[in-house]
Parts: C-alpha cells; structure tokens; sequence
C-alpha cells in the first residue's frame, strides 16, 4: 500500500476532467495540499467525438484558469506561447478552440500541475470521524492499493454513458461517446439513425451526412424536443455566467434553482448556431446533387427517384420501441 496513510490533504479530488485539472492549475501556486486521482494513464476528453472541425462552444478565455486568474502560467494563451503557436491563432481570428487543440493544452497543464497522479482508480471513499477526513482508497495498474486522506473531497468523474431503454440492450447501439471508434462499422449499415438534439447529435449527424450519398445508406435524426434549438448566446444571458449571476443563483431556495434550471436548459443543451447552419446549407447542396442525377436520369437502380437525398428529421419523436433487423 502506498502514499502516507496518516497524511491528511487539504483536498483530495477525484477524476482529472477538466473542472479538477482547472482546480489543480489554479492551487498549485498557493499554500494548499491537493492530489487529483485519475484512472487513465493520461488526460482524456471525449475521445469518441474528437472530429477534425469540431470546437469548443465557450471562447478561449474560458480555459481552465483565465477568467479566475488571468497572470496563471497555465493559460491557454501560456500554452500557445510555449508550443510556438502563438502568432497563429491570433492570425486565425477565431475564439474558439478547436477541440482535439483543447485537448492538448489541457494535457499540457496537466503535465505541468502539481498533485496529479494518474492511474489511479478508485474503489472505496470513506470518512474517518475520528481525523475528520475523507479516505480515498484506490489501485494502480499493477494492483498496488493506494490510500489517500483529505480534508475535503472533490468528485469530478462526469456523468456514465445513457442510452434510451428501447434500444440499450441491442446489437449495432452506439452511445455519442464511441462514436469515432464505431463510425466505420456504421457506415456499412443499410440505415442509421440518430437520436437526440444536443451538440453531439448534431456533430454525428453532420459528419454522416457527409457521406450518405456516397456510401449509400439512409440517414434519419429523431428527437422528442419539438425543435433542433440553437444554443442560447446572446450577450445579456451570457452575464448569467458571471460569479455575480452564479452566488445568486447559490443563494436561492433548492425549488427555486430546480425551476431556473429548467428554464434555463438552452444555455448548455443547445446546438452551436453555425453548425445548425452549415447542416442547413449540406442538406441544400445534397438535394441539387440528387435533382441533377434524377434529372439526368443517372439514380441508381432500386432507388427511390422522388426521396432525394435519403435523410429524414423528425422532432416530438420519442424511442418507445425498437428491433434489430
């Protein structure tokens, strides 16, 4: 069994996503004990979903440390310095970060921030009376038992992987988070459906959209929102971000948040304005494809002339059942 077993940290946090790797960056300068556990052997962040195009939905300044300390070393703008990209993106004139480049500033930080270990998985959390402590037991790779003690714990391992029950336990089912690892295998399908209305949704649909003719399956997106809403990003309900906003928000009654929440799920469920465009325009310039083949009276035998481009989207659609066929 390794680490001190009667040392107490001042936090021990749990999961190296971005919020605990923001946290660590932020303490390592100040007088304050903390050790991140992570299972993985690295960073990681939505590997499933690492598409060339994609970026993040918050500019840059909303990197891991700016906003709370804007002279940290761990700076996305640090970052680009320190890799020689820095005159680069500002030439690029784009805010917000692409997001296989986000990830590589967040290993960066992580390689360079006090108190990560990694390969840590945890099994137990307990809490001792009589120290008042958290106990966080973990293993490595190898098996070693590792304990850890702290004052305060901090629990940052995101939410598991939900598929809708109609379809959880069939075969070909692949959840947003696998995506890229399972996209090839989906692309020899006959049909592909996707379900949901978020950024993720969105992402897959726009990616297999690229494709659907060339590969010759149909595409169908369902959601059960009665639209495909944008996400919400406009100045005024920007400012509901702020630590102002935020420790009035802490400050209401718990029904009164559980109602704002609600009315507020556009601010972080929505899809990027641009993306629900440029599906818009894929859609346009696959439809003119499709007339000038029918047109020409070049659509492939079986095909059927008057569907045009083979995609279909349905919203107030809910999985109730489904089958594999």
């Amino acid at each position: 069994m390794s680490a001190t077993p009667d040392r107490i940290h001042d936090v021990v946090a749990i999961g190296l996503g971005p919020a605990n790797l923001g946290l660590a960056c932020l303490a390592d300068p100040l007088d304050l004990d903390l050790v991140v556990l992570e299972r993985k052997p690295r960073f990681d962040w939505h590997p499933g979903m690492m598409l060339p195009t994609a970026h993040l939905q918050t500019p840059f300044l909303a990197d891991l440390v700016t906003l709370a300390d804007p002279t940290s070393r761990f700076s996305f703008l640090a970052y680009l310095k320190d890799t020689g990209r820095l005159y680069s993106f500002y030439i690029r004139e784009d805010f917000f970060v692409l997001r296989s480049e986000y990830v590589a500033y967040c290993r960066w930080a992580s390689e360079r921030a006090r108190g990560i270990e990694l390969d840590r998985d945890v099994q137990a959390v307990s809490f001792d009376d009589a120290d008042g402590a958290y106990v966080v037991e973990s293993i490595d790779a190898a098996g070693t038992a590792h304990v850890h003690r702290g004052r305060n714990l901090v629990v940052g391992v995101g939410t598991p992987p939900w598929l809708p029950v109609a379809v959880r336990d069939l075969p070909g089912v692949v959840h947003s988070s696998g995506y890229l690892g399972a996209k090839d295998a989906l692309q020899e399908r006959e049909a592909i459906t996707v379900v949901g209305s978020g950024q993720s949704a969105a992402e897959i649909y726009r990616d297999l959209l690229e494709d659907v003719d060339s590969r010759g399956y149909r595409l169908d997106w369902i959601t059960r929102s009665p639209r495909f809403f944008p996400l919400e990003y406009t100045r005024l309900t920007l400012e509901m971000t702020s630590p102002e906003y935020s420790d009035h928000f802490f400050g209401l009654p718990a029904d009164a948040r559980e109602v704002l929440l609600r009315e507020q799920r556009s601010l972080y469920k929505g899809i990027d304005s641009e993306l629900i465009d440029d599906i818009f325009h894929a859609l346009y310039r696959k439809r003119l494809a499709f007339d000038a083949l029918r047109a020409e009276g070049r659509l492939a035998a079986g095909g059927d002339a008057g569907s045009g481009v083979p995609t279909r989207l349905l919203t107030n659609a809910e999985v109730v059942s489904a089958r594999a066929t």
